[in-house]
This record gives C-alpha cells, sequence and structure tokens, in this order.
C-alpha cells in the first residue's frame, strides 16, 4: 500500500509527449491552455474592477488566486500529477472563499 500511495504522489498521471501524443491528449492539451487563458482573463477584469473601486485588498487576492489557477492550467497541460490536482483543489477552495467574502461584504446587491 505504501509504494502504491508513494507511486500515486510521484508518478504523473499524464504527460504530453508531442511524438506520440493521440488525438483526445491533444484535445485535453488544448483544453486546458485555453482554459488557463480564461481564468487570467479574469484575473485581468478582477484587476480592473479593483483598480477602479478600490474597494479591498481582498481584491487583489481575487485577482492573484484567478491568476494562480490560470496557472496551474498551463502546467496541467503538459502534466497532470496528484500534487498538481492538490494544489487546484486548494485554489479553488480560496476562490471560492474570496469570491463569497467579496460579494457579501462589498457587493451585495450583485446578481452574479
Amino acid at each position: 500500500m505504501e509504494l502504491f500511495l508513494k507511486s500515486l504522489w510521484e508518478t504523473p498521471w499524464w504527460v504530453y509527449e508531442p511524438a506520440t501524443v493521440t488525438a483526445l491528449g491533444l484535445a485535453y492539451r488544448c483544453f486546458n491552455l485555453i482554459e488557463g487563458l480564461f481564468w487570467v482573463g479574469f484575473a485581468a477584469l478582477v484587476a480592473k474592477r479593483w483598480w477602479h473601486a478600490r474597494q479591498s485588498w481582498l481584491e487583489v487576492a481575487y485577482a492573484l488566486a484567478f491568476f494562480v489557477f490560470g496557472l496551474t492550467d498551463f502546467r496541467e497541460a503538459y502534466v497532470q500529477s496528484a500534487p498538481l490536482v492538490l494544489a487546484k483543489g486548494i485554489v479553488l477552495a480560496l476562490l471560492w472563499w474570496l469570491r463569497r467574502t467579496i460579494l457579501q461584504r462589498y457587493y451585495p446587491n450583485a446578481w452574479f
């Protein structure tokens, strides 16, 4: 069991290999690259909102969390592993908490 857990944690689940990539692997890679662009775009929108409204420094953290989540997708386009999935989960939980906190405190009438 210990060997299995060590292997699960240290061995990548998927690696992009240009010479042997399948159509599904190429689609997975492209999806992650495009998704990463969207998350970085969300980071830019949140940063712009903060720049104009300057409600809270939490919005800066929110923008950075979006940016980091985008970076994890760029990484996932090349390799997927347990540490990466764990990191994505942590950043996603942080995004959820920041969104909830910011909307409740500073934008209570927001419909989104």
